[in-house]
C-alpha cells in the first residue's frame, strides 16, 4: 500500500500516514502483515471477496494473501498505516494463539467501542514515540508492543465465543488463485487464457467467477497489476523505457507506450515527471 511521509526503519518495517492517492479499483501490493488504524475521512474496502467499512476509529490487519481493493474513498481519508516484513512479523507471531490468525483472516476489519478506540490512541501514540528512539532493544520493545495489541485481539475474539473458521466455496478459492497467479505472472503473461490454464478452467468461466467476486472482469485485473508494475519500474528506477519494456516483456516499447496511455490517460514520460 502506498504510503504518505512513511520512515523506513532498520528493524523490519515502515510506517506512516496513507491517503491511498491513486490507489481506487487497483489491487494494493501489501507487506507481508499490514496494520491499518483509521484516523480520518472513510473508504469502502473489498477484503478477499468481502465490502467492508473503513471510517475513523477502525483497524484493519491485512496480510500479503489478502485480495485487497479500496472501492471508495472520501478526499479526507487518511489512516495510519505499520507495514512489517516477513522476519519481524514472525518473531510477532510467534507467541500468539494459532487460531488468532485464522480469525484475522475471516474478520480483517474492527470498529472499535469508546474503550478499545482510547486504549488504540494510547497503543498508537506510544508505537510512534517507541519508533522515533533508537534504543539497542527497539525491535524487542516494538515486537512485544505489536504482541500486546494482537493478545487484546485475542481476547475480544475470546470474547465472541466459540470461533469457526470460515469455508470458502470452489468459485472463491479459484478467485484467490486467480488473484495470487496474476501478482506472480502478470509481469510476462498478460493473457486471460494462461490463467485460466493454470486454473484448469475456460477463459469464460473465469470471466463469470470473477466478475462474480472480484467484481471486475480477469482482462482488466491483469491490466491493473500490469500498471501497477509499470509505475513502479517508472517512479522507482531510471530505467529506459525500452529496459522496461524487456523486463515486462512488450515486444515493443511503442506499444507498451500506448498502452500505459490507454490505461492512464497520460504518457509514461509525464507520468515520470509528475
Amino acid at each position: 500500500m502506498k504510503i504518505s511521509a512513511f520512515q523506513t526503519t532498520t528493524i523490519g518495517m515502515s510506517f506512516g500516514q496513507t491517503t491511498a492517492e491513486n490507489q481506487l479499483g487497483y489491487p494494493l501490493k501489501l507487506s507481508y502483515l499490514v496494520l491499518l488504524l483509521g484516523l480520518e475521512g472513510e473508504a469502502t474496502f473489498i477484503l478477499n471477496f468481502k465490502e467492508y467499512h473503513f471510517t475513523k476509529d477502525t483497524i484493519a490487519v491485512l496480510s500479503s494473501d489478502t485480495i485487497a481493493l479500496i472501492q471508495y474513498k472520501s478526499l479526507d481519508f487518511k489512516a495510519q498505516c505499520y507495514a512489517i516484513d516477513r522476519t519481524l512479523a514472525s518473531e510477532i507471531a510467534y507467541d500468539l494463539p494459532p487460531q488468532l490468525f485464522g480469525f484475522i483472516h475471516d474478520y480483517p476489519l474492527h470498529k472499535l467501542n469508546k474503550v478499545d478506540k482510547k486504549q488504540l490512541q494510547y497503543w498508537d501514540n506510544q508505537m510512534l514515540y517507541i519508533l522515533s528512539h533508537s534504543t539497542v532493544y527497539q525491535r524487542q520493545i516494538v515486537k512485544n508492543h505489536f504482541q500486546n495489541l494482537f493478545f487484546r485481539m485475542a481476547d475480544y475474539m475470546s470474547e465472541q465465543g466459540a470461533y469457526k473458521q470460515r469455508k470458502f466455496s470452489r468459485k472463491e478459492e479459484l478467485c484467490w488463485k486467480f488473484w495470487d497467479l496474476i501478482g506472480h505472472h502478470a509481469k510476462t503473461h498478460r493473457e486471460v487464457a494462461f490463467y485460466a490454464d493454470k486454473l484448469h478452467i475456460t477463459p469464460f468461466y473465469l470471466a463469470q467467477i470473477s466478475k462474480l467476486y472480484l467484481n471486475d472482469h480477469p482482462k482488466d485485473l491483469i491490466n491493473r497489476q500490469v500498471i501497477l508494475e509499470l509505475k513502479t519500474l517508472l517512479r522507482t528506477t531510471k530505467k529506459s523505457i525500452g529496459q522496461i519494456a524487456t523486463e515486462l516483456h512488450f515486444d515493443d516499447p511503442s506499444y507498451m507506450g500506448r498502452y500505459f496511455r490507454r490505461e492512464m490517460g497520460i504518457s509514461m514520460s509525464e507520468y515520470r515527471r509528475s
